[in-house]
């Protein structure tokens, strides 16, 4: 009687634990991205995602127009522009910019940072359900997330990179309820899966991944007769409502929702966009690259603890996978592809993690910017890299090392604390992180800035540190000054001056991102300036501010 009292108010307090901690870890996650959003740059390309969205918002008005009123203006004045190109999140985040009552250009952009954070910390959110989930332990379902959170260019990325990072954390809250669903295919779970699954081909048609995957996997536990009931209703319910959300998210299947789709797949596999990346030092053409290029990418980029925490768990569970599979045997349930709900998981998470890669060497995907094209495969990374921790942790607990399990509680306590101190130090060029694979001084062997971040901080400084009442600044590498000009103060944009011509500069920016090997010999410093500013990430240069010797 007294062991079961006990065993009781131990379960309570774990319980009472995880009702405060949990909470509380989101919440100062919350605060951080509230705090800091605003001191990242705009990338490049936020006009074509814009123009994207306003494109669809002139479509849909059109459309409705011609439903609504015979004289309206018929719907082909304005023609869907690159229709592979969903637009689940930017259409509303447009929408939004245009109903709040912001009057300066700078608020929206920065209501467009905010917006991408918020989409990061709810799918944070369902990445801990999802580690919770498997490891039926919310403390490494905080560890999980951490992990995930705090990996340098993950953590930049998720307050402005509105593509990949929103697409990653969108395919991680769709995965949540796949699972759901093939636990327990009930309607509820039917629904939510289709819904959370049309969102995310909405923002990517690679999204299509994840129905496929669980479909086939519920196929296969059907004929296990693994359901005690009845599946078909609900899976038609999953059909139903997936069709119907994804063609109502997606804007240019309206009219031919099959001729769009396999549009869009087609596309995305080999999409027609001819610039060169740039890596082992050297620039290649973008539909040429190298077998190698997605992994090389992956390795560098990668913090090296969870880099290798990933290599160990991803051979514990590919060996596992291969010995359920040479035993697989009709008459023997014990032999069988995976043995139980965590088994599944981890075979769902690795069959993500390689078949994406595997698809993209075999079809010669066009890809460029790093690896940010599969940033979706990084949840699994940690997912697998936390099976890796969980198996040492075992191993070292059943030798009754108390020391050992002690020192490897501090290693790994270290690890956490150094790579939040560097996110702290290098706030807010986290994007440019590499690790020690990469060699000393990466900058000379890969892309750093492909966004044009930093375009921000150096206009900053130069209008800070300048009394120049009108300052011209103009830049000679690939990533455009003007939207980071836009989300300057009304004092700045006053002061500062984009030029074309570098002669009549007073600044030049260059942060080393060409589309092509030629420009980089082309676009020269004149003689007649000086470098005076340099950004170092470590020992990776960001960016250069060169200034002219004699003002103008």
């Amino acid at each position: 009687m007294f062991n079961l009292v006990k065993r009781n108010n131990y379960l309570i307090k774990k319980i009472n634990k995880e009702k405060l901690l949990v909470p509380l870890f989101f919440f100062i996650y919350f605060l951080i991205g509230l705090y800091i959003f605003r001191d990242y740059g705009i990338p490049f390309d936020v006009e074509v995602q814009k123009f994207l969205a306003q494109n669809r918002l002139d479509y849909i008005t059109i459309f409705f127009s011609n439903i609504f009123s015979p004289i309206a203006n018929e719907i082909e004045n304005v023609p869907i522009k690159y229709p592979e190109y969903g637009v689940a999140f930017e259409l509303p985040a447009l929408w939004l910019e245009k109903i709040l009552p912001f009057t300066e250009v700078r608020s929206q952009y920065f209501l467009r940072n905010f917006l991408i954070f918020l989409i990061s910390f709810f799918g944070s959110i369902f990445f801990f359900l999802i580690v919770k989930k498997r490891f039926n332990s919310w403390q490494i379902g905080l560890i999980g997330v951490l992990l995930l959170i705090a990996t340098p260019r993950i953590f930049a990325e998720s307050f402005y990179n509105s593509k990949d990072v929103v697409f990653m954390y969108s395919f991680v809250i769709s995965t949540f309820f796949g699972l759901s669903f093939l636990i327990d295919p009930k309607k509820s779970n039917s629904f939510y899966f289709a819904f959370f699954s049309a969102f995310c081909m909405g923002v990517k048609i690679l999204g299509i991944i994840v129905p496929i995957l669980f479909l086939y996997f519920l196929w296969i536990r059907y004929l296990r007769n693994d359901y005690k009931k009845n599946i078909k209703f609900s899976i038609f319910i999953f059909f139903l409502t997936l069709t119907f959300f994804l063609i109502l998210f997606w804007p240019s299947l309206w009219e031919n929702p099959v001729k769009g789709i396999l549009y869009a797949l087609d596309s995305f596999k080999s999409y027609d966009h001819g610039i060169y990346n740039f890596y082992l030092g050297q620039y290649v053409y973008s539909k040429t690259i190298h077998w190698y290029y997605i992994p090389l990418w992956i390795f560098v980029t990668t913090p090296l603890f969870i880099l290798l925490l990933f290599l160990y768990g991803l051979i514990v569970t590919l060996c596992r996978i291969f010995s359920r599979l040479i035993k697989i045997s009709s008459k023997n349930e014990i032999h069988d592809l995976w043995r139980g709900t965590n088994e599944f998981q981890d075979l769902f998470f690795t069959t993500v993690i390689i078949a994406p890669i595997f698809l993209v060497i075999i079809f010669k995907s066009t890809l460029y910017s790093g690896w940010r094209h599969l940033y979706f495969i990084y949840p699994y990374i940690i997912l697998i890299s936390l099976v890796g921790l969980r198996t040492i942790y075992i191993k070292i607990f059943n030798l009754r090392k108390i020391k050992i399990i002690y020192f490897f509680k501090f290693v790994f306590t270290l690890f956490l604390l150094f790579n939040l101190s560097w996110l702290y130090i290098n706030h807010p060029f986290q994007n440019n992180f590499f690790n020690l694979l990469a060699g000393s001084n990466p900058h000379t062997k890969f892309e750093v800035d492909y966004w044009g971040i930093s375009n921000k901080f150096v206009l900053e400084k130069i209008v800070r540190e300048d009394p120049k009442n009108v300052i011209n600044v103009t830049q000679i590498s690939d990533t455009s000054l003007f939207e980071n000009f836009k989300i300057l103060t009304k004092e700045q944009k006053q002061r500062l001056k984009y030029v074309g011509d570098i002669n009549n500069s007073d600044y030049i920016i260059n942060n080393n991102i060409f589309f092509h090997e030629d420009f980089r010999y082309v676009r020269k410093i004149p003689s007649n300036f000086s470098v005076y500013y340099e950004l170092f990430v470590d020992d990776t240069l960001v960016t250069t501010i060169y200034k002219r010797d004699n003002p103008l």
